[in-house]
C-alpha cells in the first residue's frame, strides 16, 4: 500500500486537497420538488424507467438479472455496467421522490415497486463487497475484478456509476452513509491500487473524471464525516485523502488527453466534419463523459480558474462549430456526425452531457454553462422519449419525419457510420494494436478507425420509439431528470445559488443562513416568471445568487434590473423575503445551422427558432404503427410497445424571414395541455406563428431514397428564380416547443 502512495504522489507537486468548487449541490433529501417537476418525476418512477427491474421486455434483464445482485444474465457487450446506470438515474429518482413527501410516495406505482426494489438492490451490493484483507481484489466492489488483458477498460470504469449511486443513496438514507463509506472508499483503494500496474485502455481512458468525481466527493463529504473512523478510512483521514488525490492525477496521467485532442497538439485529434469509422476517442457519450467534465476536474485537481475556462471555452467552441446540434448541442450517433439536421445524436449523450454541464458549473461556476444544460434539459431530453416514458430513442435528429427502420440501396451504404447493423444488444469492438487509436493511452501514433469494428447505422434504424436498443440508453437515460431537477440549488460558505428555477422547496444546510428555506413557485420554462420565497431564521442572513439566463435581455429581480449571463446577488436578513424574477423570452431566430459552420460563417445556411430556453418546430400529424408489442409478457406492461411513427403532412417548409416582426408568438395553450403531462406530444403549453413557403419535393425531400429528410437546400432562397411551382403561396405555419414532438422539423431553410 505505501508503495502505491508513494508513486501517486510523486506524479506531481500539485496542491495535496482539491481546489474548492465554486458552488456545492444540495445533499439528495434536502430539495422536494414540486409542480410540473414533480409530475415528470412520478411518469419517469411510473414507467419504463420504473419497471424495469420487475420487467420481461427487452433490455429489462440487464437490471432484473444483473449479475451484480445475484442474476445470471450474461453481460451484453463484454461489460456489466448496466445496472449501475439504471442505478445512477433511479437512486436520485427515488430520494427525491421521498423528499417529496408522503403524497408523492403514494403516487408511485405499486406494482413497479420502485422503493424497496432501490433498497434491497442497495442492500446486495453492499453485502457482498470483496472484504479479502489482502490480493487484487480486496475491496472491490462489483462482479468484475480489472485485470490487465481487458483491452476495453471495462473494469475500471464499470463500477463507478455503482459508487455514484451508492453515495446518493446515502445522502437520502443517512442510516446507509457508515455502510455506504466504508465501501466506497475500499473500492477506491482497490482501484488506486491496480491503476499503479494495469494499463488504462479505451472506455476507461476516456472517461477518467468519471474516477476523479468520485474521489473527490469521498475527499469532500466522507473523509471529513468519517475522520476518526478506522473501519472506514483505515488509511486514516490525511492518508486517505493523500491516496485519492494521487489515484486521481495517476489515472488523468493514463487516461485520454482531451485538451492535445481539442486543440490538435495530440496524435488523436478532434474531427471537423463526420467520422467514417466507430472508434472511442470520437465517440460521443465518450465527449459528454470525459471531454465535457475535463475542465472542471483538472481545475479541482490544482488548475488555476482561467486555464479550467479556456479549456471549458475550447471543448464549446470546436463542438459548436464543427458537431453543433441546435437540439442536443452535438451531433454523435455513436461517434461524431457533423452539422447536417437529419443526423442524429445518441440519448445517452444527451444525459451524460448533462451531468457533465452540471458539474462544470458547479466547480467554474459560469452561468453560461447552465443555459446550454437547460437547452438540454428542455429540449434534447424530453424529445429522447415519448411523453409517457415508455418508450425512447437511441438517436434523435434535429430533422426527423420517419421514426422507423430506412436505409438506402447498399449501394448507396458508402459511409460506414450509415451501415445497418443489429442494436439489439450487438456492438462488435476490434481489437487493440499498439500504436492504434484504440491502443492503450500514450502508445497512439496516428488517429485510425478500426474499420473492422462495424459501427452502427442509428440515423437509419435507431430513431424509432421502443422498448430497447442497445442496453446502454434504457439503463441510462433515466440520470437525466433527477439529476438536472437535484442540481438546481447550490450552497458556498454562508451563500446559496438558483441555477434553474424549477419549481421546489428545499432545506439549506444550517451554514446558509442558519438553516433557510427555500420555496420556488414557477411554471418555468413554460411561463418567464418565477417567485422565491425565503425564510432565514431570526439572528441569520444569507446571499442568494440567482443565475440569469443569457437570452434574458431585460430581467428584473423585484423590479430592479439583473443583468442577463450572469449570477444576481440578492442580500438577505433574518426573516422572511419574497424575490420576484422576471425573464424576458423574446423570439430569436438563429442562422447559420446546417453543414455550413458556425453561426457566425458566412454564408448563411439554415434557420431555427427559439423563444427563451426552448427550441421551437414544425409538428406534422403522426400516424403510428406499433411493429413489436409486450404487452402480453407477464407482469402486464400496458404501454411496453416498439413504435414506428409516420407522417403524411407537409414538411418541407421554408421560413420567410423578411420581417422578424411577423413572426408571433401565442401564449394561449393547446385545449388539453397540463403540467402534469408538460412535454405533451399531441398538445402544446404555446406556440410561436411564423410564414412560410411549402417547397416542392425536387426542392427539399428525402435522402437517397428513405424516409429520412435530405439537406435543407441552401439560403436563402430565392422563389422567383426557381422553375414554377417550387414554392408555394406565403402561408403561416405553427411551430412548437421541440421536446413536445417525436417528429418534427426544426431546422428551416428560409427566404427574405
Amino acid at each position: 500500500m505505501l508503495a502505491v502512495i508513494n508513486q501517486v504522489l510523486s506524479l506531481s507537486a500539485e496542491p495535496p486537497l482539491p481546489v474548492p468548487p465554486a458552488w456545492t449541490p444540495l445533499p439528495l433529501g434536502l430539495l422536494a420538488p414540486r409542480g410540473w417537476a414533480l409530475e415528470q418525476l412520478l411518469l419517469q418512477a411510473n414507467s419504463l424507467s420504473g419497471y424495469m427491474p420487475l420487467s420481461t421486455f427487452p433490455g429489462a434483464d440487464t437490471v432484473n438479472q444483473s449479475v451484480w445482485v445475484g442474476g445470471t444474465a450474461a453481460p451484453k457487450g463484454g461489460t456489466d455496467q448496466w445496472l449501475p446506470y439504471w442505478a445512477n438515474g433511479n437512486v436520485p429518482l427515488l430520494m427525491l421522490l421521498r423528499a417529496a413527501g408522503p403524497a408523492a410516495v403514494a403516487r408511485l406505482d405499486p406494482a413497479a415497486q420502485l422503493g424497496p426494489v432501490v433498497d434491497r438492490m442497495m442492500q446486495y451490493v453492499l453485502g457482498h463487497v470483496n472484504r479479502s484483507k489482502s490480493g487484487p481484489g480486496a475491496g472491490w466492489i462489483g462482479p468484475f475484478l480489472n485485470e490487465p488483458g481487458d483491452t476495453n477498460g471495462h473494469g475500471l470504469w464499470d463500477p463507478l456509476n455503482m459508487c455514484r449511486a451508492l453515495l446518493m443513496y446515502s445522502e437520502g438514507e443517512p442510516s446507509s452513509r457508515p455502510a455506504v463509506a466504508a465501501a466506497v472508499v475500499a473500492h477506491l483503494t482497490a482501484e488506486a491500487r491496480l491503476l499503479e500496474s494495469d494499463p488504462v485502455y479505451k472506455w476507461a481512458a476516456t472517461r477518467w473524471p468519471t474516477f476523479v468525481q468520485v474521489c473527490l466527493y469521498v475527499v469532500d463529504h466522507v473523509v471529513p464525516q468519517f475522520a476518526g473512523a478506522r473501519a472506514v478510512l483505515p488509511l486514516g483521514a490525511a492518508g486517505t485523502t493523500k491516496l485519492l488525490m494521487g489515484a486521481s492525477r495517476l489515472f488523468r496521467a493514463k487516461g485520454m488527453d482531451w485538451r492535445g485532442y481539442y486543440n490538435g497538439s495530440s496524435a488523436v485529434r478532434f474531427p471537423t466534419g463526420p467520422v467514417a469509422g466507430w472508434n472511442t476517442h470520437d465517440h460521443g457519450v465518450n465527449n459528454a463523459e470525459g471531454a465535457l467534465a475535463w475542465p472542471a476536474m483538472d481545475r479541482r485537481l490544482g488548475a488555476a480558474q482561467g486555464e479550467a475556462d479556456a479549456a471549458m471555452t475550447l471543448v464549446l467552441s470546436r463542438l459548436d462549430e464543427y458537431q453543433g446540434q441546435p437540439n442536443a448541442l452535438f451531433c454523435a450517433d455513436e461517434v461524431f456526425c457533423g452539422r447536417a439536421p437529419h443526423r442524429g445524436t445518441e440519448t445517452c449523450a444527451v444525459v451524460e452531457a448533462m451531468a457533465s454541464l452540471e458539474q462544470a458549473f458547479s466547480v467554474l461556476g459560469d452561468p453560461s454553462l447552465v443555459d446550454r444544460l437547460e437547452a438540454l434539459a428542455f429540449n434534447a431530453l424530453p424529445a429522447a422519449l415519448t411523453d409517457d416514458m415508455w418508450t425512447h430513442v437511441y438517436v434523435q435528429q434535429a430533422n426527423s419525419v420517419f421514426a422507423g427502420d430506412t436505409h438506402p440501396p447498399l449501394s448507396e451504404e458508402q459511409d460506414p457510420s450509415r451501415r445497418r447493423h443489429s442494436l439489439h444488444y450487438r456492438h462488435v469492438e476490434g481489437g487493440c494494436t499498439a500504436g492504434s487509436a484504440d491502443g492503450p493511452a500514450g502508445g497512439c501514433r496516428a488517429h485510425r478507425h478500426s474499420l473492422h469494428d462495424v459501427p452502427s447505422g442509428e440515423d437509419q434504424t435507431a430513431n424509432f420509439y421502443g422498448v430497447s436498443h442497445f442496453p446502454c440508453c434504457i439503463t441510462n437515460f433515466p440520470q437525466g431528470w433527477p439529476k438536472f431537477v437535484a442540481s438546481a440549488v447550490l450552497t458556498h460558505g454562508n451563500a446559496f445559488a438558483v441555477a434553474s428555477f424549477l419549481p421546489l422547496n428545499a432545506t439549506l444546510p444550517d451554514a446558509v443562513g442558519g438553516g433557510a428555506t427555500l420555496l420556488i413557485e414557477t411554471s418555468y420554462p413554460f411561463a418567464g416568471e418565477a417567485v422565491l420565497t425565503v425564510s432565514v431564521p431570526q439572528g441569520h442572513s444569507t446571499t442568494a445568487y440567482l443565475r440569469i439566463p443569457g437570452w434574458a435581455a431585460g430581467a428584473s429581480v423585484n423590479g430592479q434590473r439583473a443583468a442577463n449571463g450572469t449570477v444576481h446577488a440578492v442580500p438577505l436578513g433574518s426573516g422572511l423575503a419574497t424575490l420576484r424574477v422576471r425573464l424576458p423570452q423574446p423570439i430569436r431566430v438563429e442562422r447559420g445551422w446546417g453543414v455550413l459552420g458556425n453561426v457566425s460563417s458566412p454564408p448563411a445556411d439554415a434557420a431555427v427558432v427559439r423563444r427563451g430556453p426552448l427550441l421551437f418546430s414544425l409538428r406534422p400529424a403522426e400516424q403510428r404503427r406499433v411493429v413489436r408489442d409486450y404487452r402480453r409478457l407477464l407482469p402486464y406492461r400496458p404501454l411496453a410497445v416498439d413504435y414506428e411513427i409516420s407522417t403524411r403532412e407537409a414538411w418541407s417548409f421554408a421560413l420567410d424571414l423578411s420581417d422578424l416582426g411577423a413572426l408571433r408568438f401565442e401564449p394561449l395553450a393547446s385545449p388539453g395541455w397540463a403540467e402534469s403531462l408538460p412535454f405533451s406530444t399531441s398538445e402544446y403549453p404555446f406556440s410561436v406563428r411564423v410564414p412560410a413557403r411549402l417547397l416542392s419535393n425536387a426542392t427539399w425531400g428525402y435522402w437517397r431514397g428513405t424516409n429520412i429528410t435530405a439537406q435543407p437546400p441552401a439560403s436563402p432562397i430565392d422563389c422567383d428564380a426557381l422553375p414554377s411551382g417550387a414554392c408555394g403561396p406565403l402561408e403561416q405555419i405553427r411551430l412548437v416547443p421541440f421536446g413536445s414532438t417525436n417528429l418534427r422539423i426544426a431546422v428551416f431553410p428560409w427566404s427574405h
